[in-house]
C-alpha cells in the first residue's frame, strides 16, 4: 500500500503544474479575446473622436491629427443650427420616453400580477410586435400619419416610435415585476391598499431600476433613430439631430470633420443620461433577468 502511494505521488506532483498551466493559458486566451473584441468595438468611436479634431485635408492621411483643431465644433454648431435640432430631438425623446414608461409600467404590472382571459395571447402579440422590422411598416405608417394630420410633426414622429418600443418595455417591466415578491402586495392589501395603491405605493418604488433601464434603452433608441425621422420630417427646421447631421453627407463628397464633430456633440446628452442612471440600469438588467 505504501509502495503504491510512493509510486503515484510523482504523477500528482507533475499534474499540478500542468493544470495550473492550462488554467493560465485559458485565462490568457479569454483576456486576449476580450481585448480584441473591445478594440474592434472601440475603434469607430476613437476614429470619430480623432476625426472631429482633424483638419479636413488629413482625415485619411494619418490616424492621429497633426494638431488639435476644435474649430470644427464651432463650424457645425453654427452651420446647421445645431441647438435647434438638439431641442427637436430632446422634445421627441422626452415625449416618447414618458409615454413608454407610463404604458409599460401599468401594462407590465398587469401582465405580471393579474390573471385574465387572453392574457398570454395578448402578451405574445406584444412579443410578436417586437419582431416586425421598421422597414416593413414605414410606408403604412407614413400614410397613417398623413391621414391624421401628424406627418411632418415632431409629435407624430414621437408616436411612430411607440409600436415596438412599448412592446419591448412591457416585456422588460413584466420580467422585473415578476422578480419582486408577491408577499409585498399581499401585505399592502391587508393594510387596506387598493389594487392601484399596491402598484403605486408598494411595487412602483421598487421598480426604479427597471424604469431606469427602460429610460436608458428607449432614450438611446429614440435619440439615435434616423430612418423614421428622415422620412416623416421634411421641414429643415423640424429635423432631429441625426437627420440634420446627415446634411454633412454629400452626393460626391462627405465633410467627415463636420460629421464627426456633430456626432460628438450629439453624444453628450445620451451619455449624460447613462452616467446618471447607470447604477439603476445594472440593477434593472440583473433583476429583470431572474424571472421571465
Amino acid at each position: 500500500m505504501n509502495a503504491m502511494s510512493h509510486y503515484h505521488a510523482p504523477a500528482r506532483a507533475f499534474d499540478i503544474p500542468r493544470a495550473r498551466l492550462r488554467m493560465v493559458f485559458g485565462r490568457t486566451l479569454v483576456y486576449v479575446t476580450l481585448v480584441a473584441i473591445a478594440a474592434v468595438q472601440a475603434f469607430p468611436l476613437v476614429w470619430m473622436i480623432l476625426t472631429s479634431v482633424k483638419n479636413q485635408r488629413e482625415v485619411f492621411g494619418s490616424f492621429l491629427p497633426s494638431r488639435l483643431d476644435f474649430s470644427n465644433f464651432v463650424r457645425v454648431w453654427n452651420a446647421i443650427d445645431l441647438p435647434r435640432h438638439l431641442v427637436n430631438s430632446l422634445y421627441v425623446t422626452i415625449l416618447t420616453v414618458a409615454i413608454v414608461i407610463l404604458v409599460a409600467t401599468l401594462a407590465g404590472y398587469a401582465f405580471a400580477r393579474f390573471r385574465f382571459r387572453g392574457r398570454d395571447l395578448l402578451f405574445y402579440m406584444f412579443i410578436g410586435a417586437m419582431m416586425i422590422p421598421g422597414q416593413a411598416i414605414l410606408i403604412p405608417l407614413f400614410q397613417f400619419l398623413k391621414s391624421i394630420g401628424l406627418l411632418n410633426t415632431l409629435t407624430g414622429l414621437s408616436l411612430s416610435y411607440l409600436g415596438g418600443s412599448v412592446a419591448f418595455a412591457i416585456f422588460l417591466m413584466r420580467s422585473f415585476f415578476l422578480s419582486l415578491p408577491q408577499e409585498l402586495g399581499d401585505a399592502g392589501r391587508i393594510d387596506g391598499c387598493t389594487e392601484f395603491g399596491v402598484f403605486r405605493y408598494v411595487y412602483l418604488p421598487l421598480a426604479k431600476p427597471g424604469i431606469a433601464t427602460v429610460v436608458i434603452i428607449q432614450s438611446m433608441g429614440t435619440w439615435n433613430e434616423f430612418m423614421f425621422s428622415n422620412t416623416f420630417i421634411s421641414s429643415p427646421g423640424s429635423k432631429t439631430i441625426q437627420a440634420a447631421l446627415f446634411q454633412a453627407v454629400g452626393r460626391y463628397s462627405t465633410d467627415y470633420t463636420a460629421l464627426s464633430s456633430g456626432l460628438m456633440l450629439a453624444l453628450v446628452p445620451i451619455v449624460t443620461v447613462y452616467l446618471i442612471l447607470q447604477k439603476q440600469f445594472v440593477q434593472g438588467l440583473t433583476a429583470g433577468a431572474l424571472k421571465g
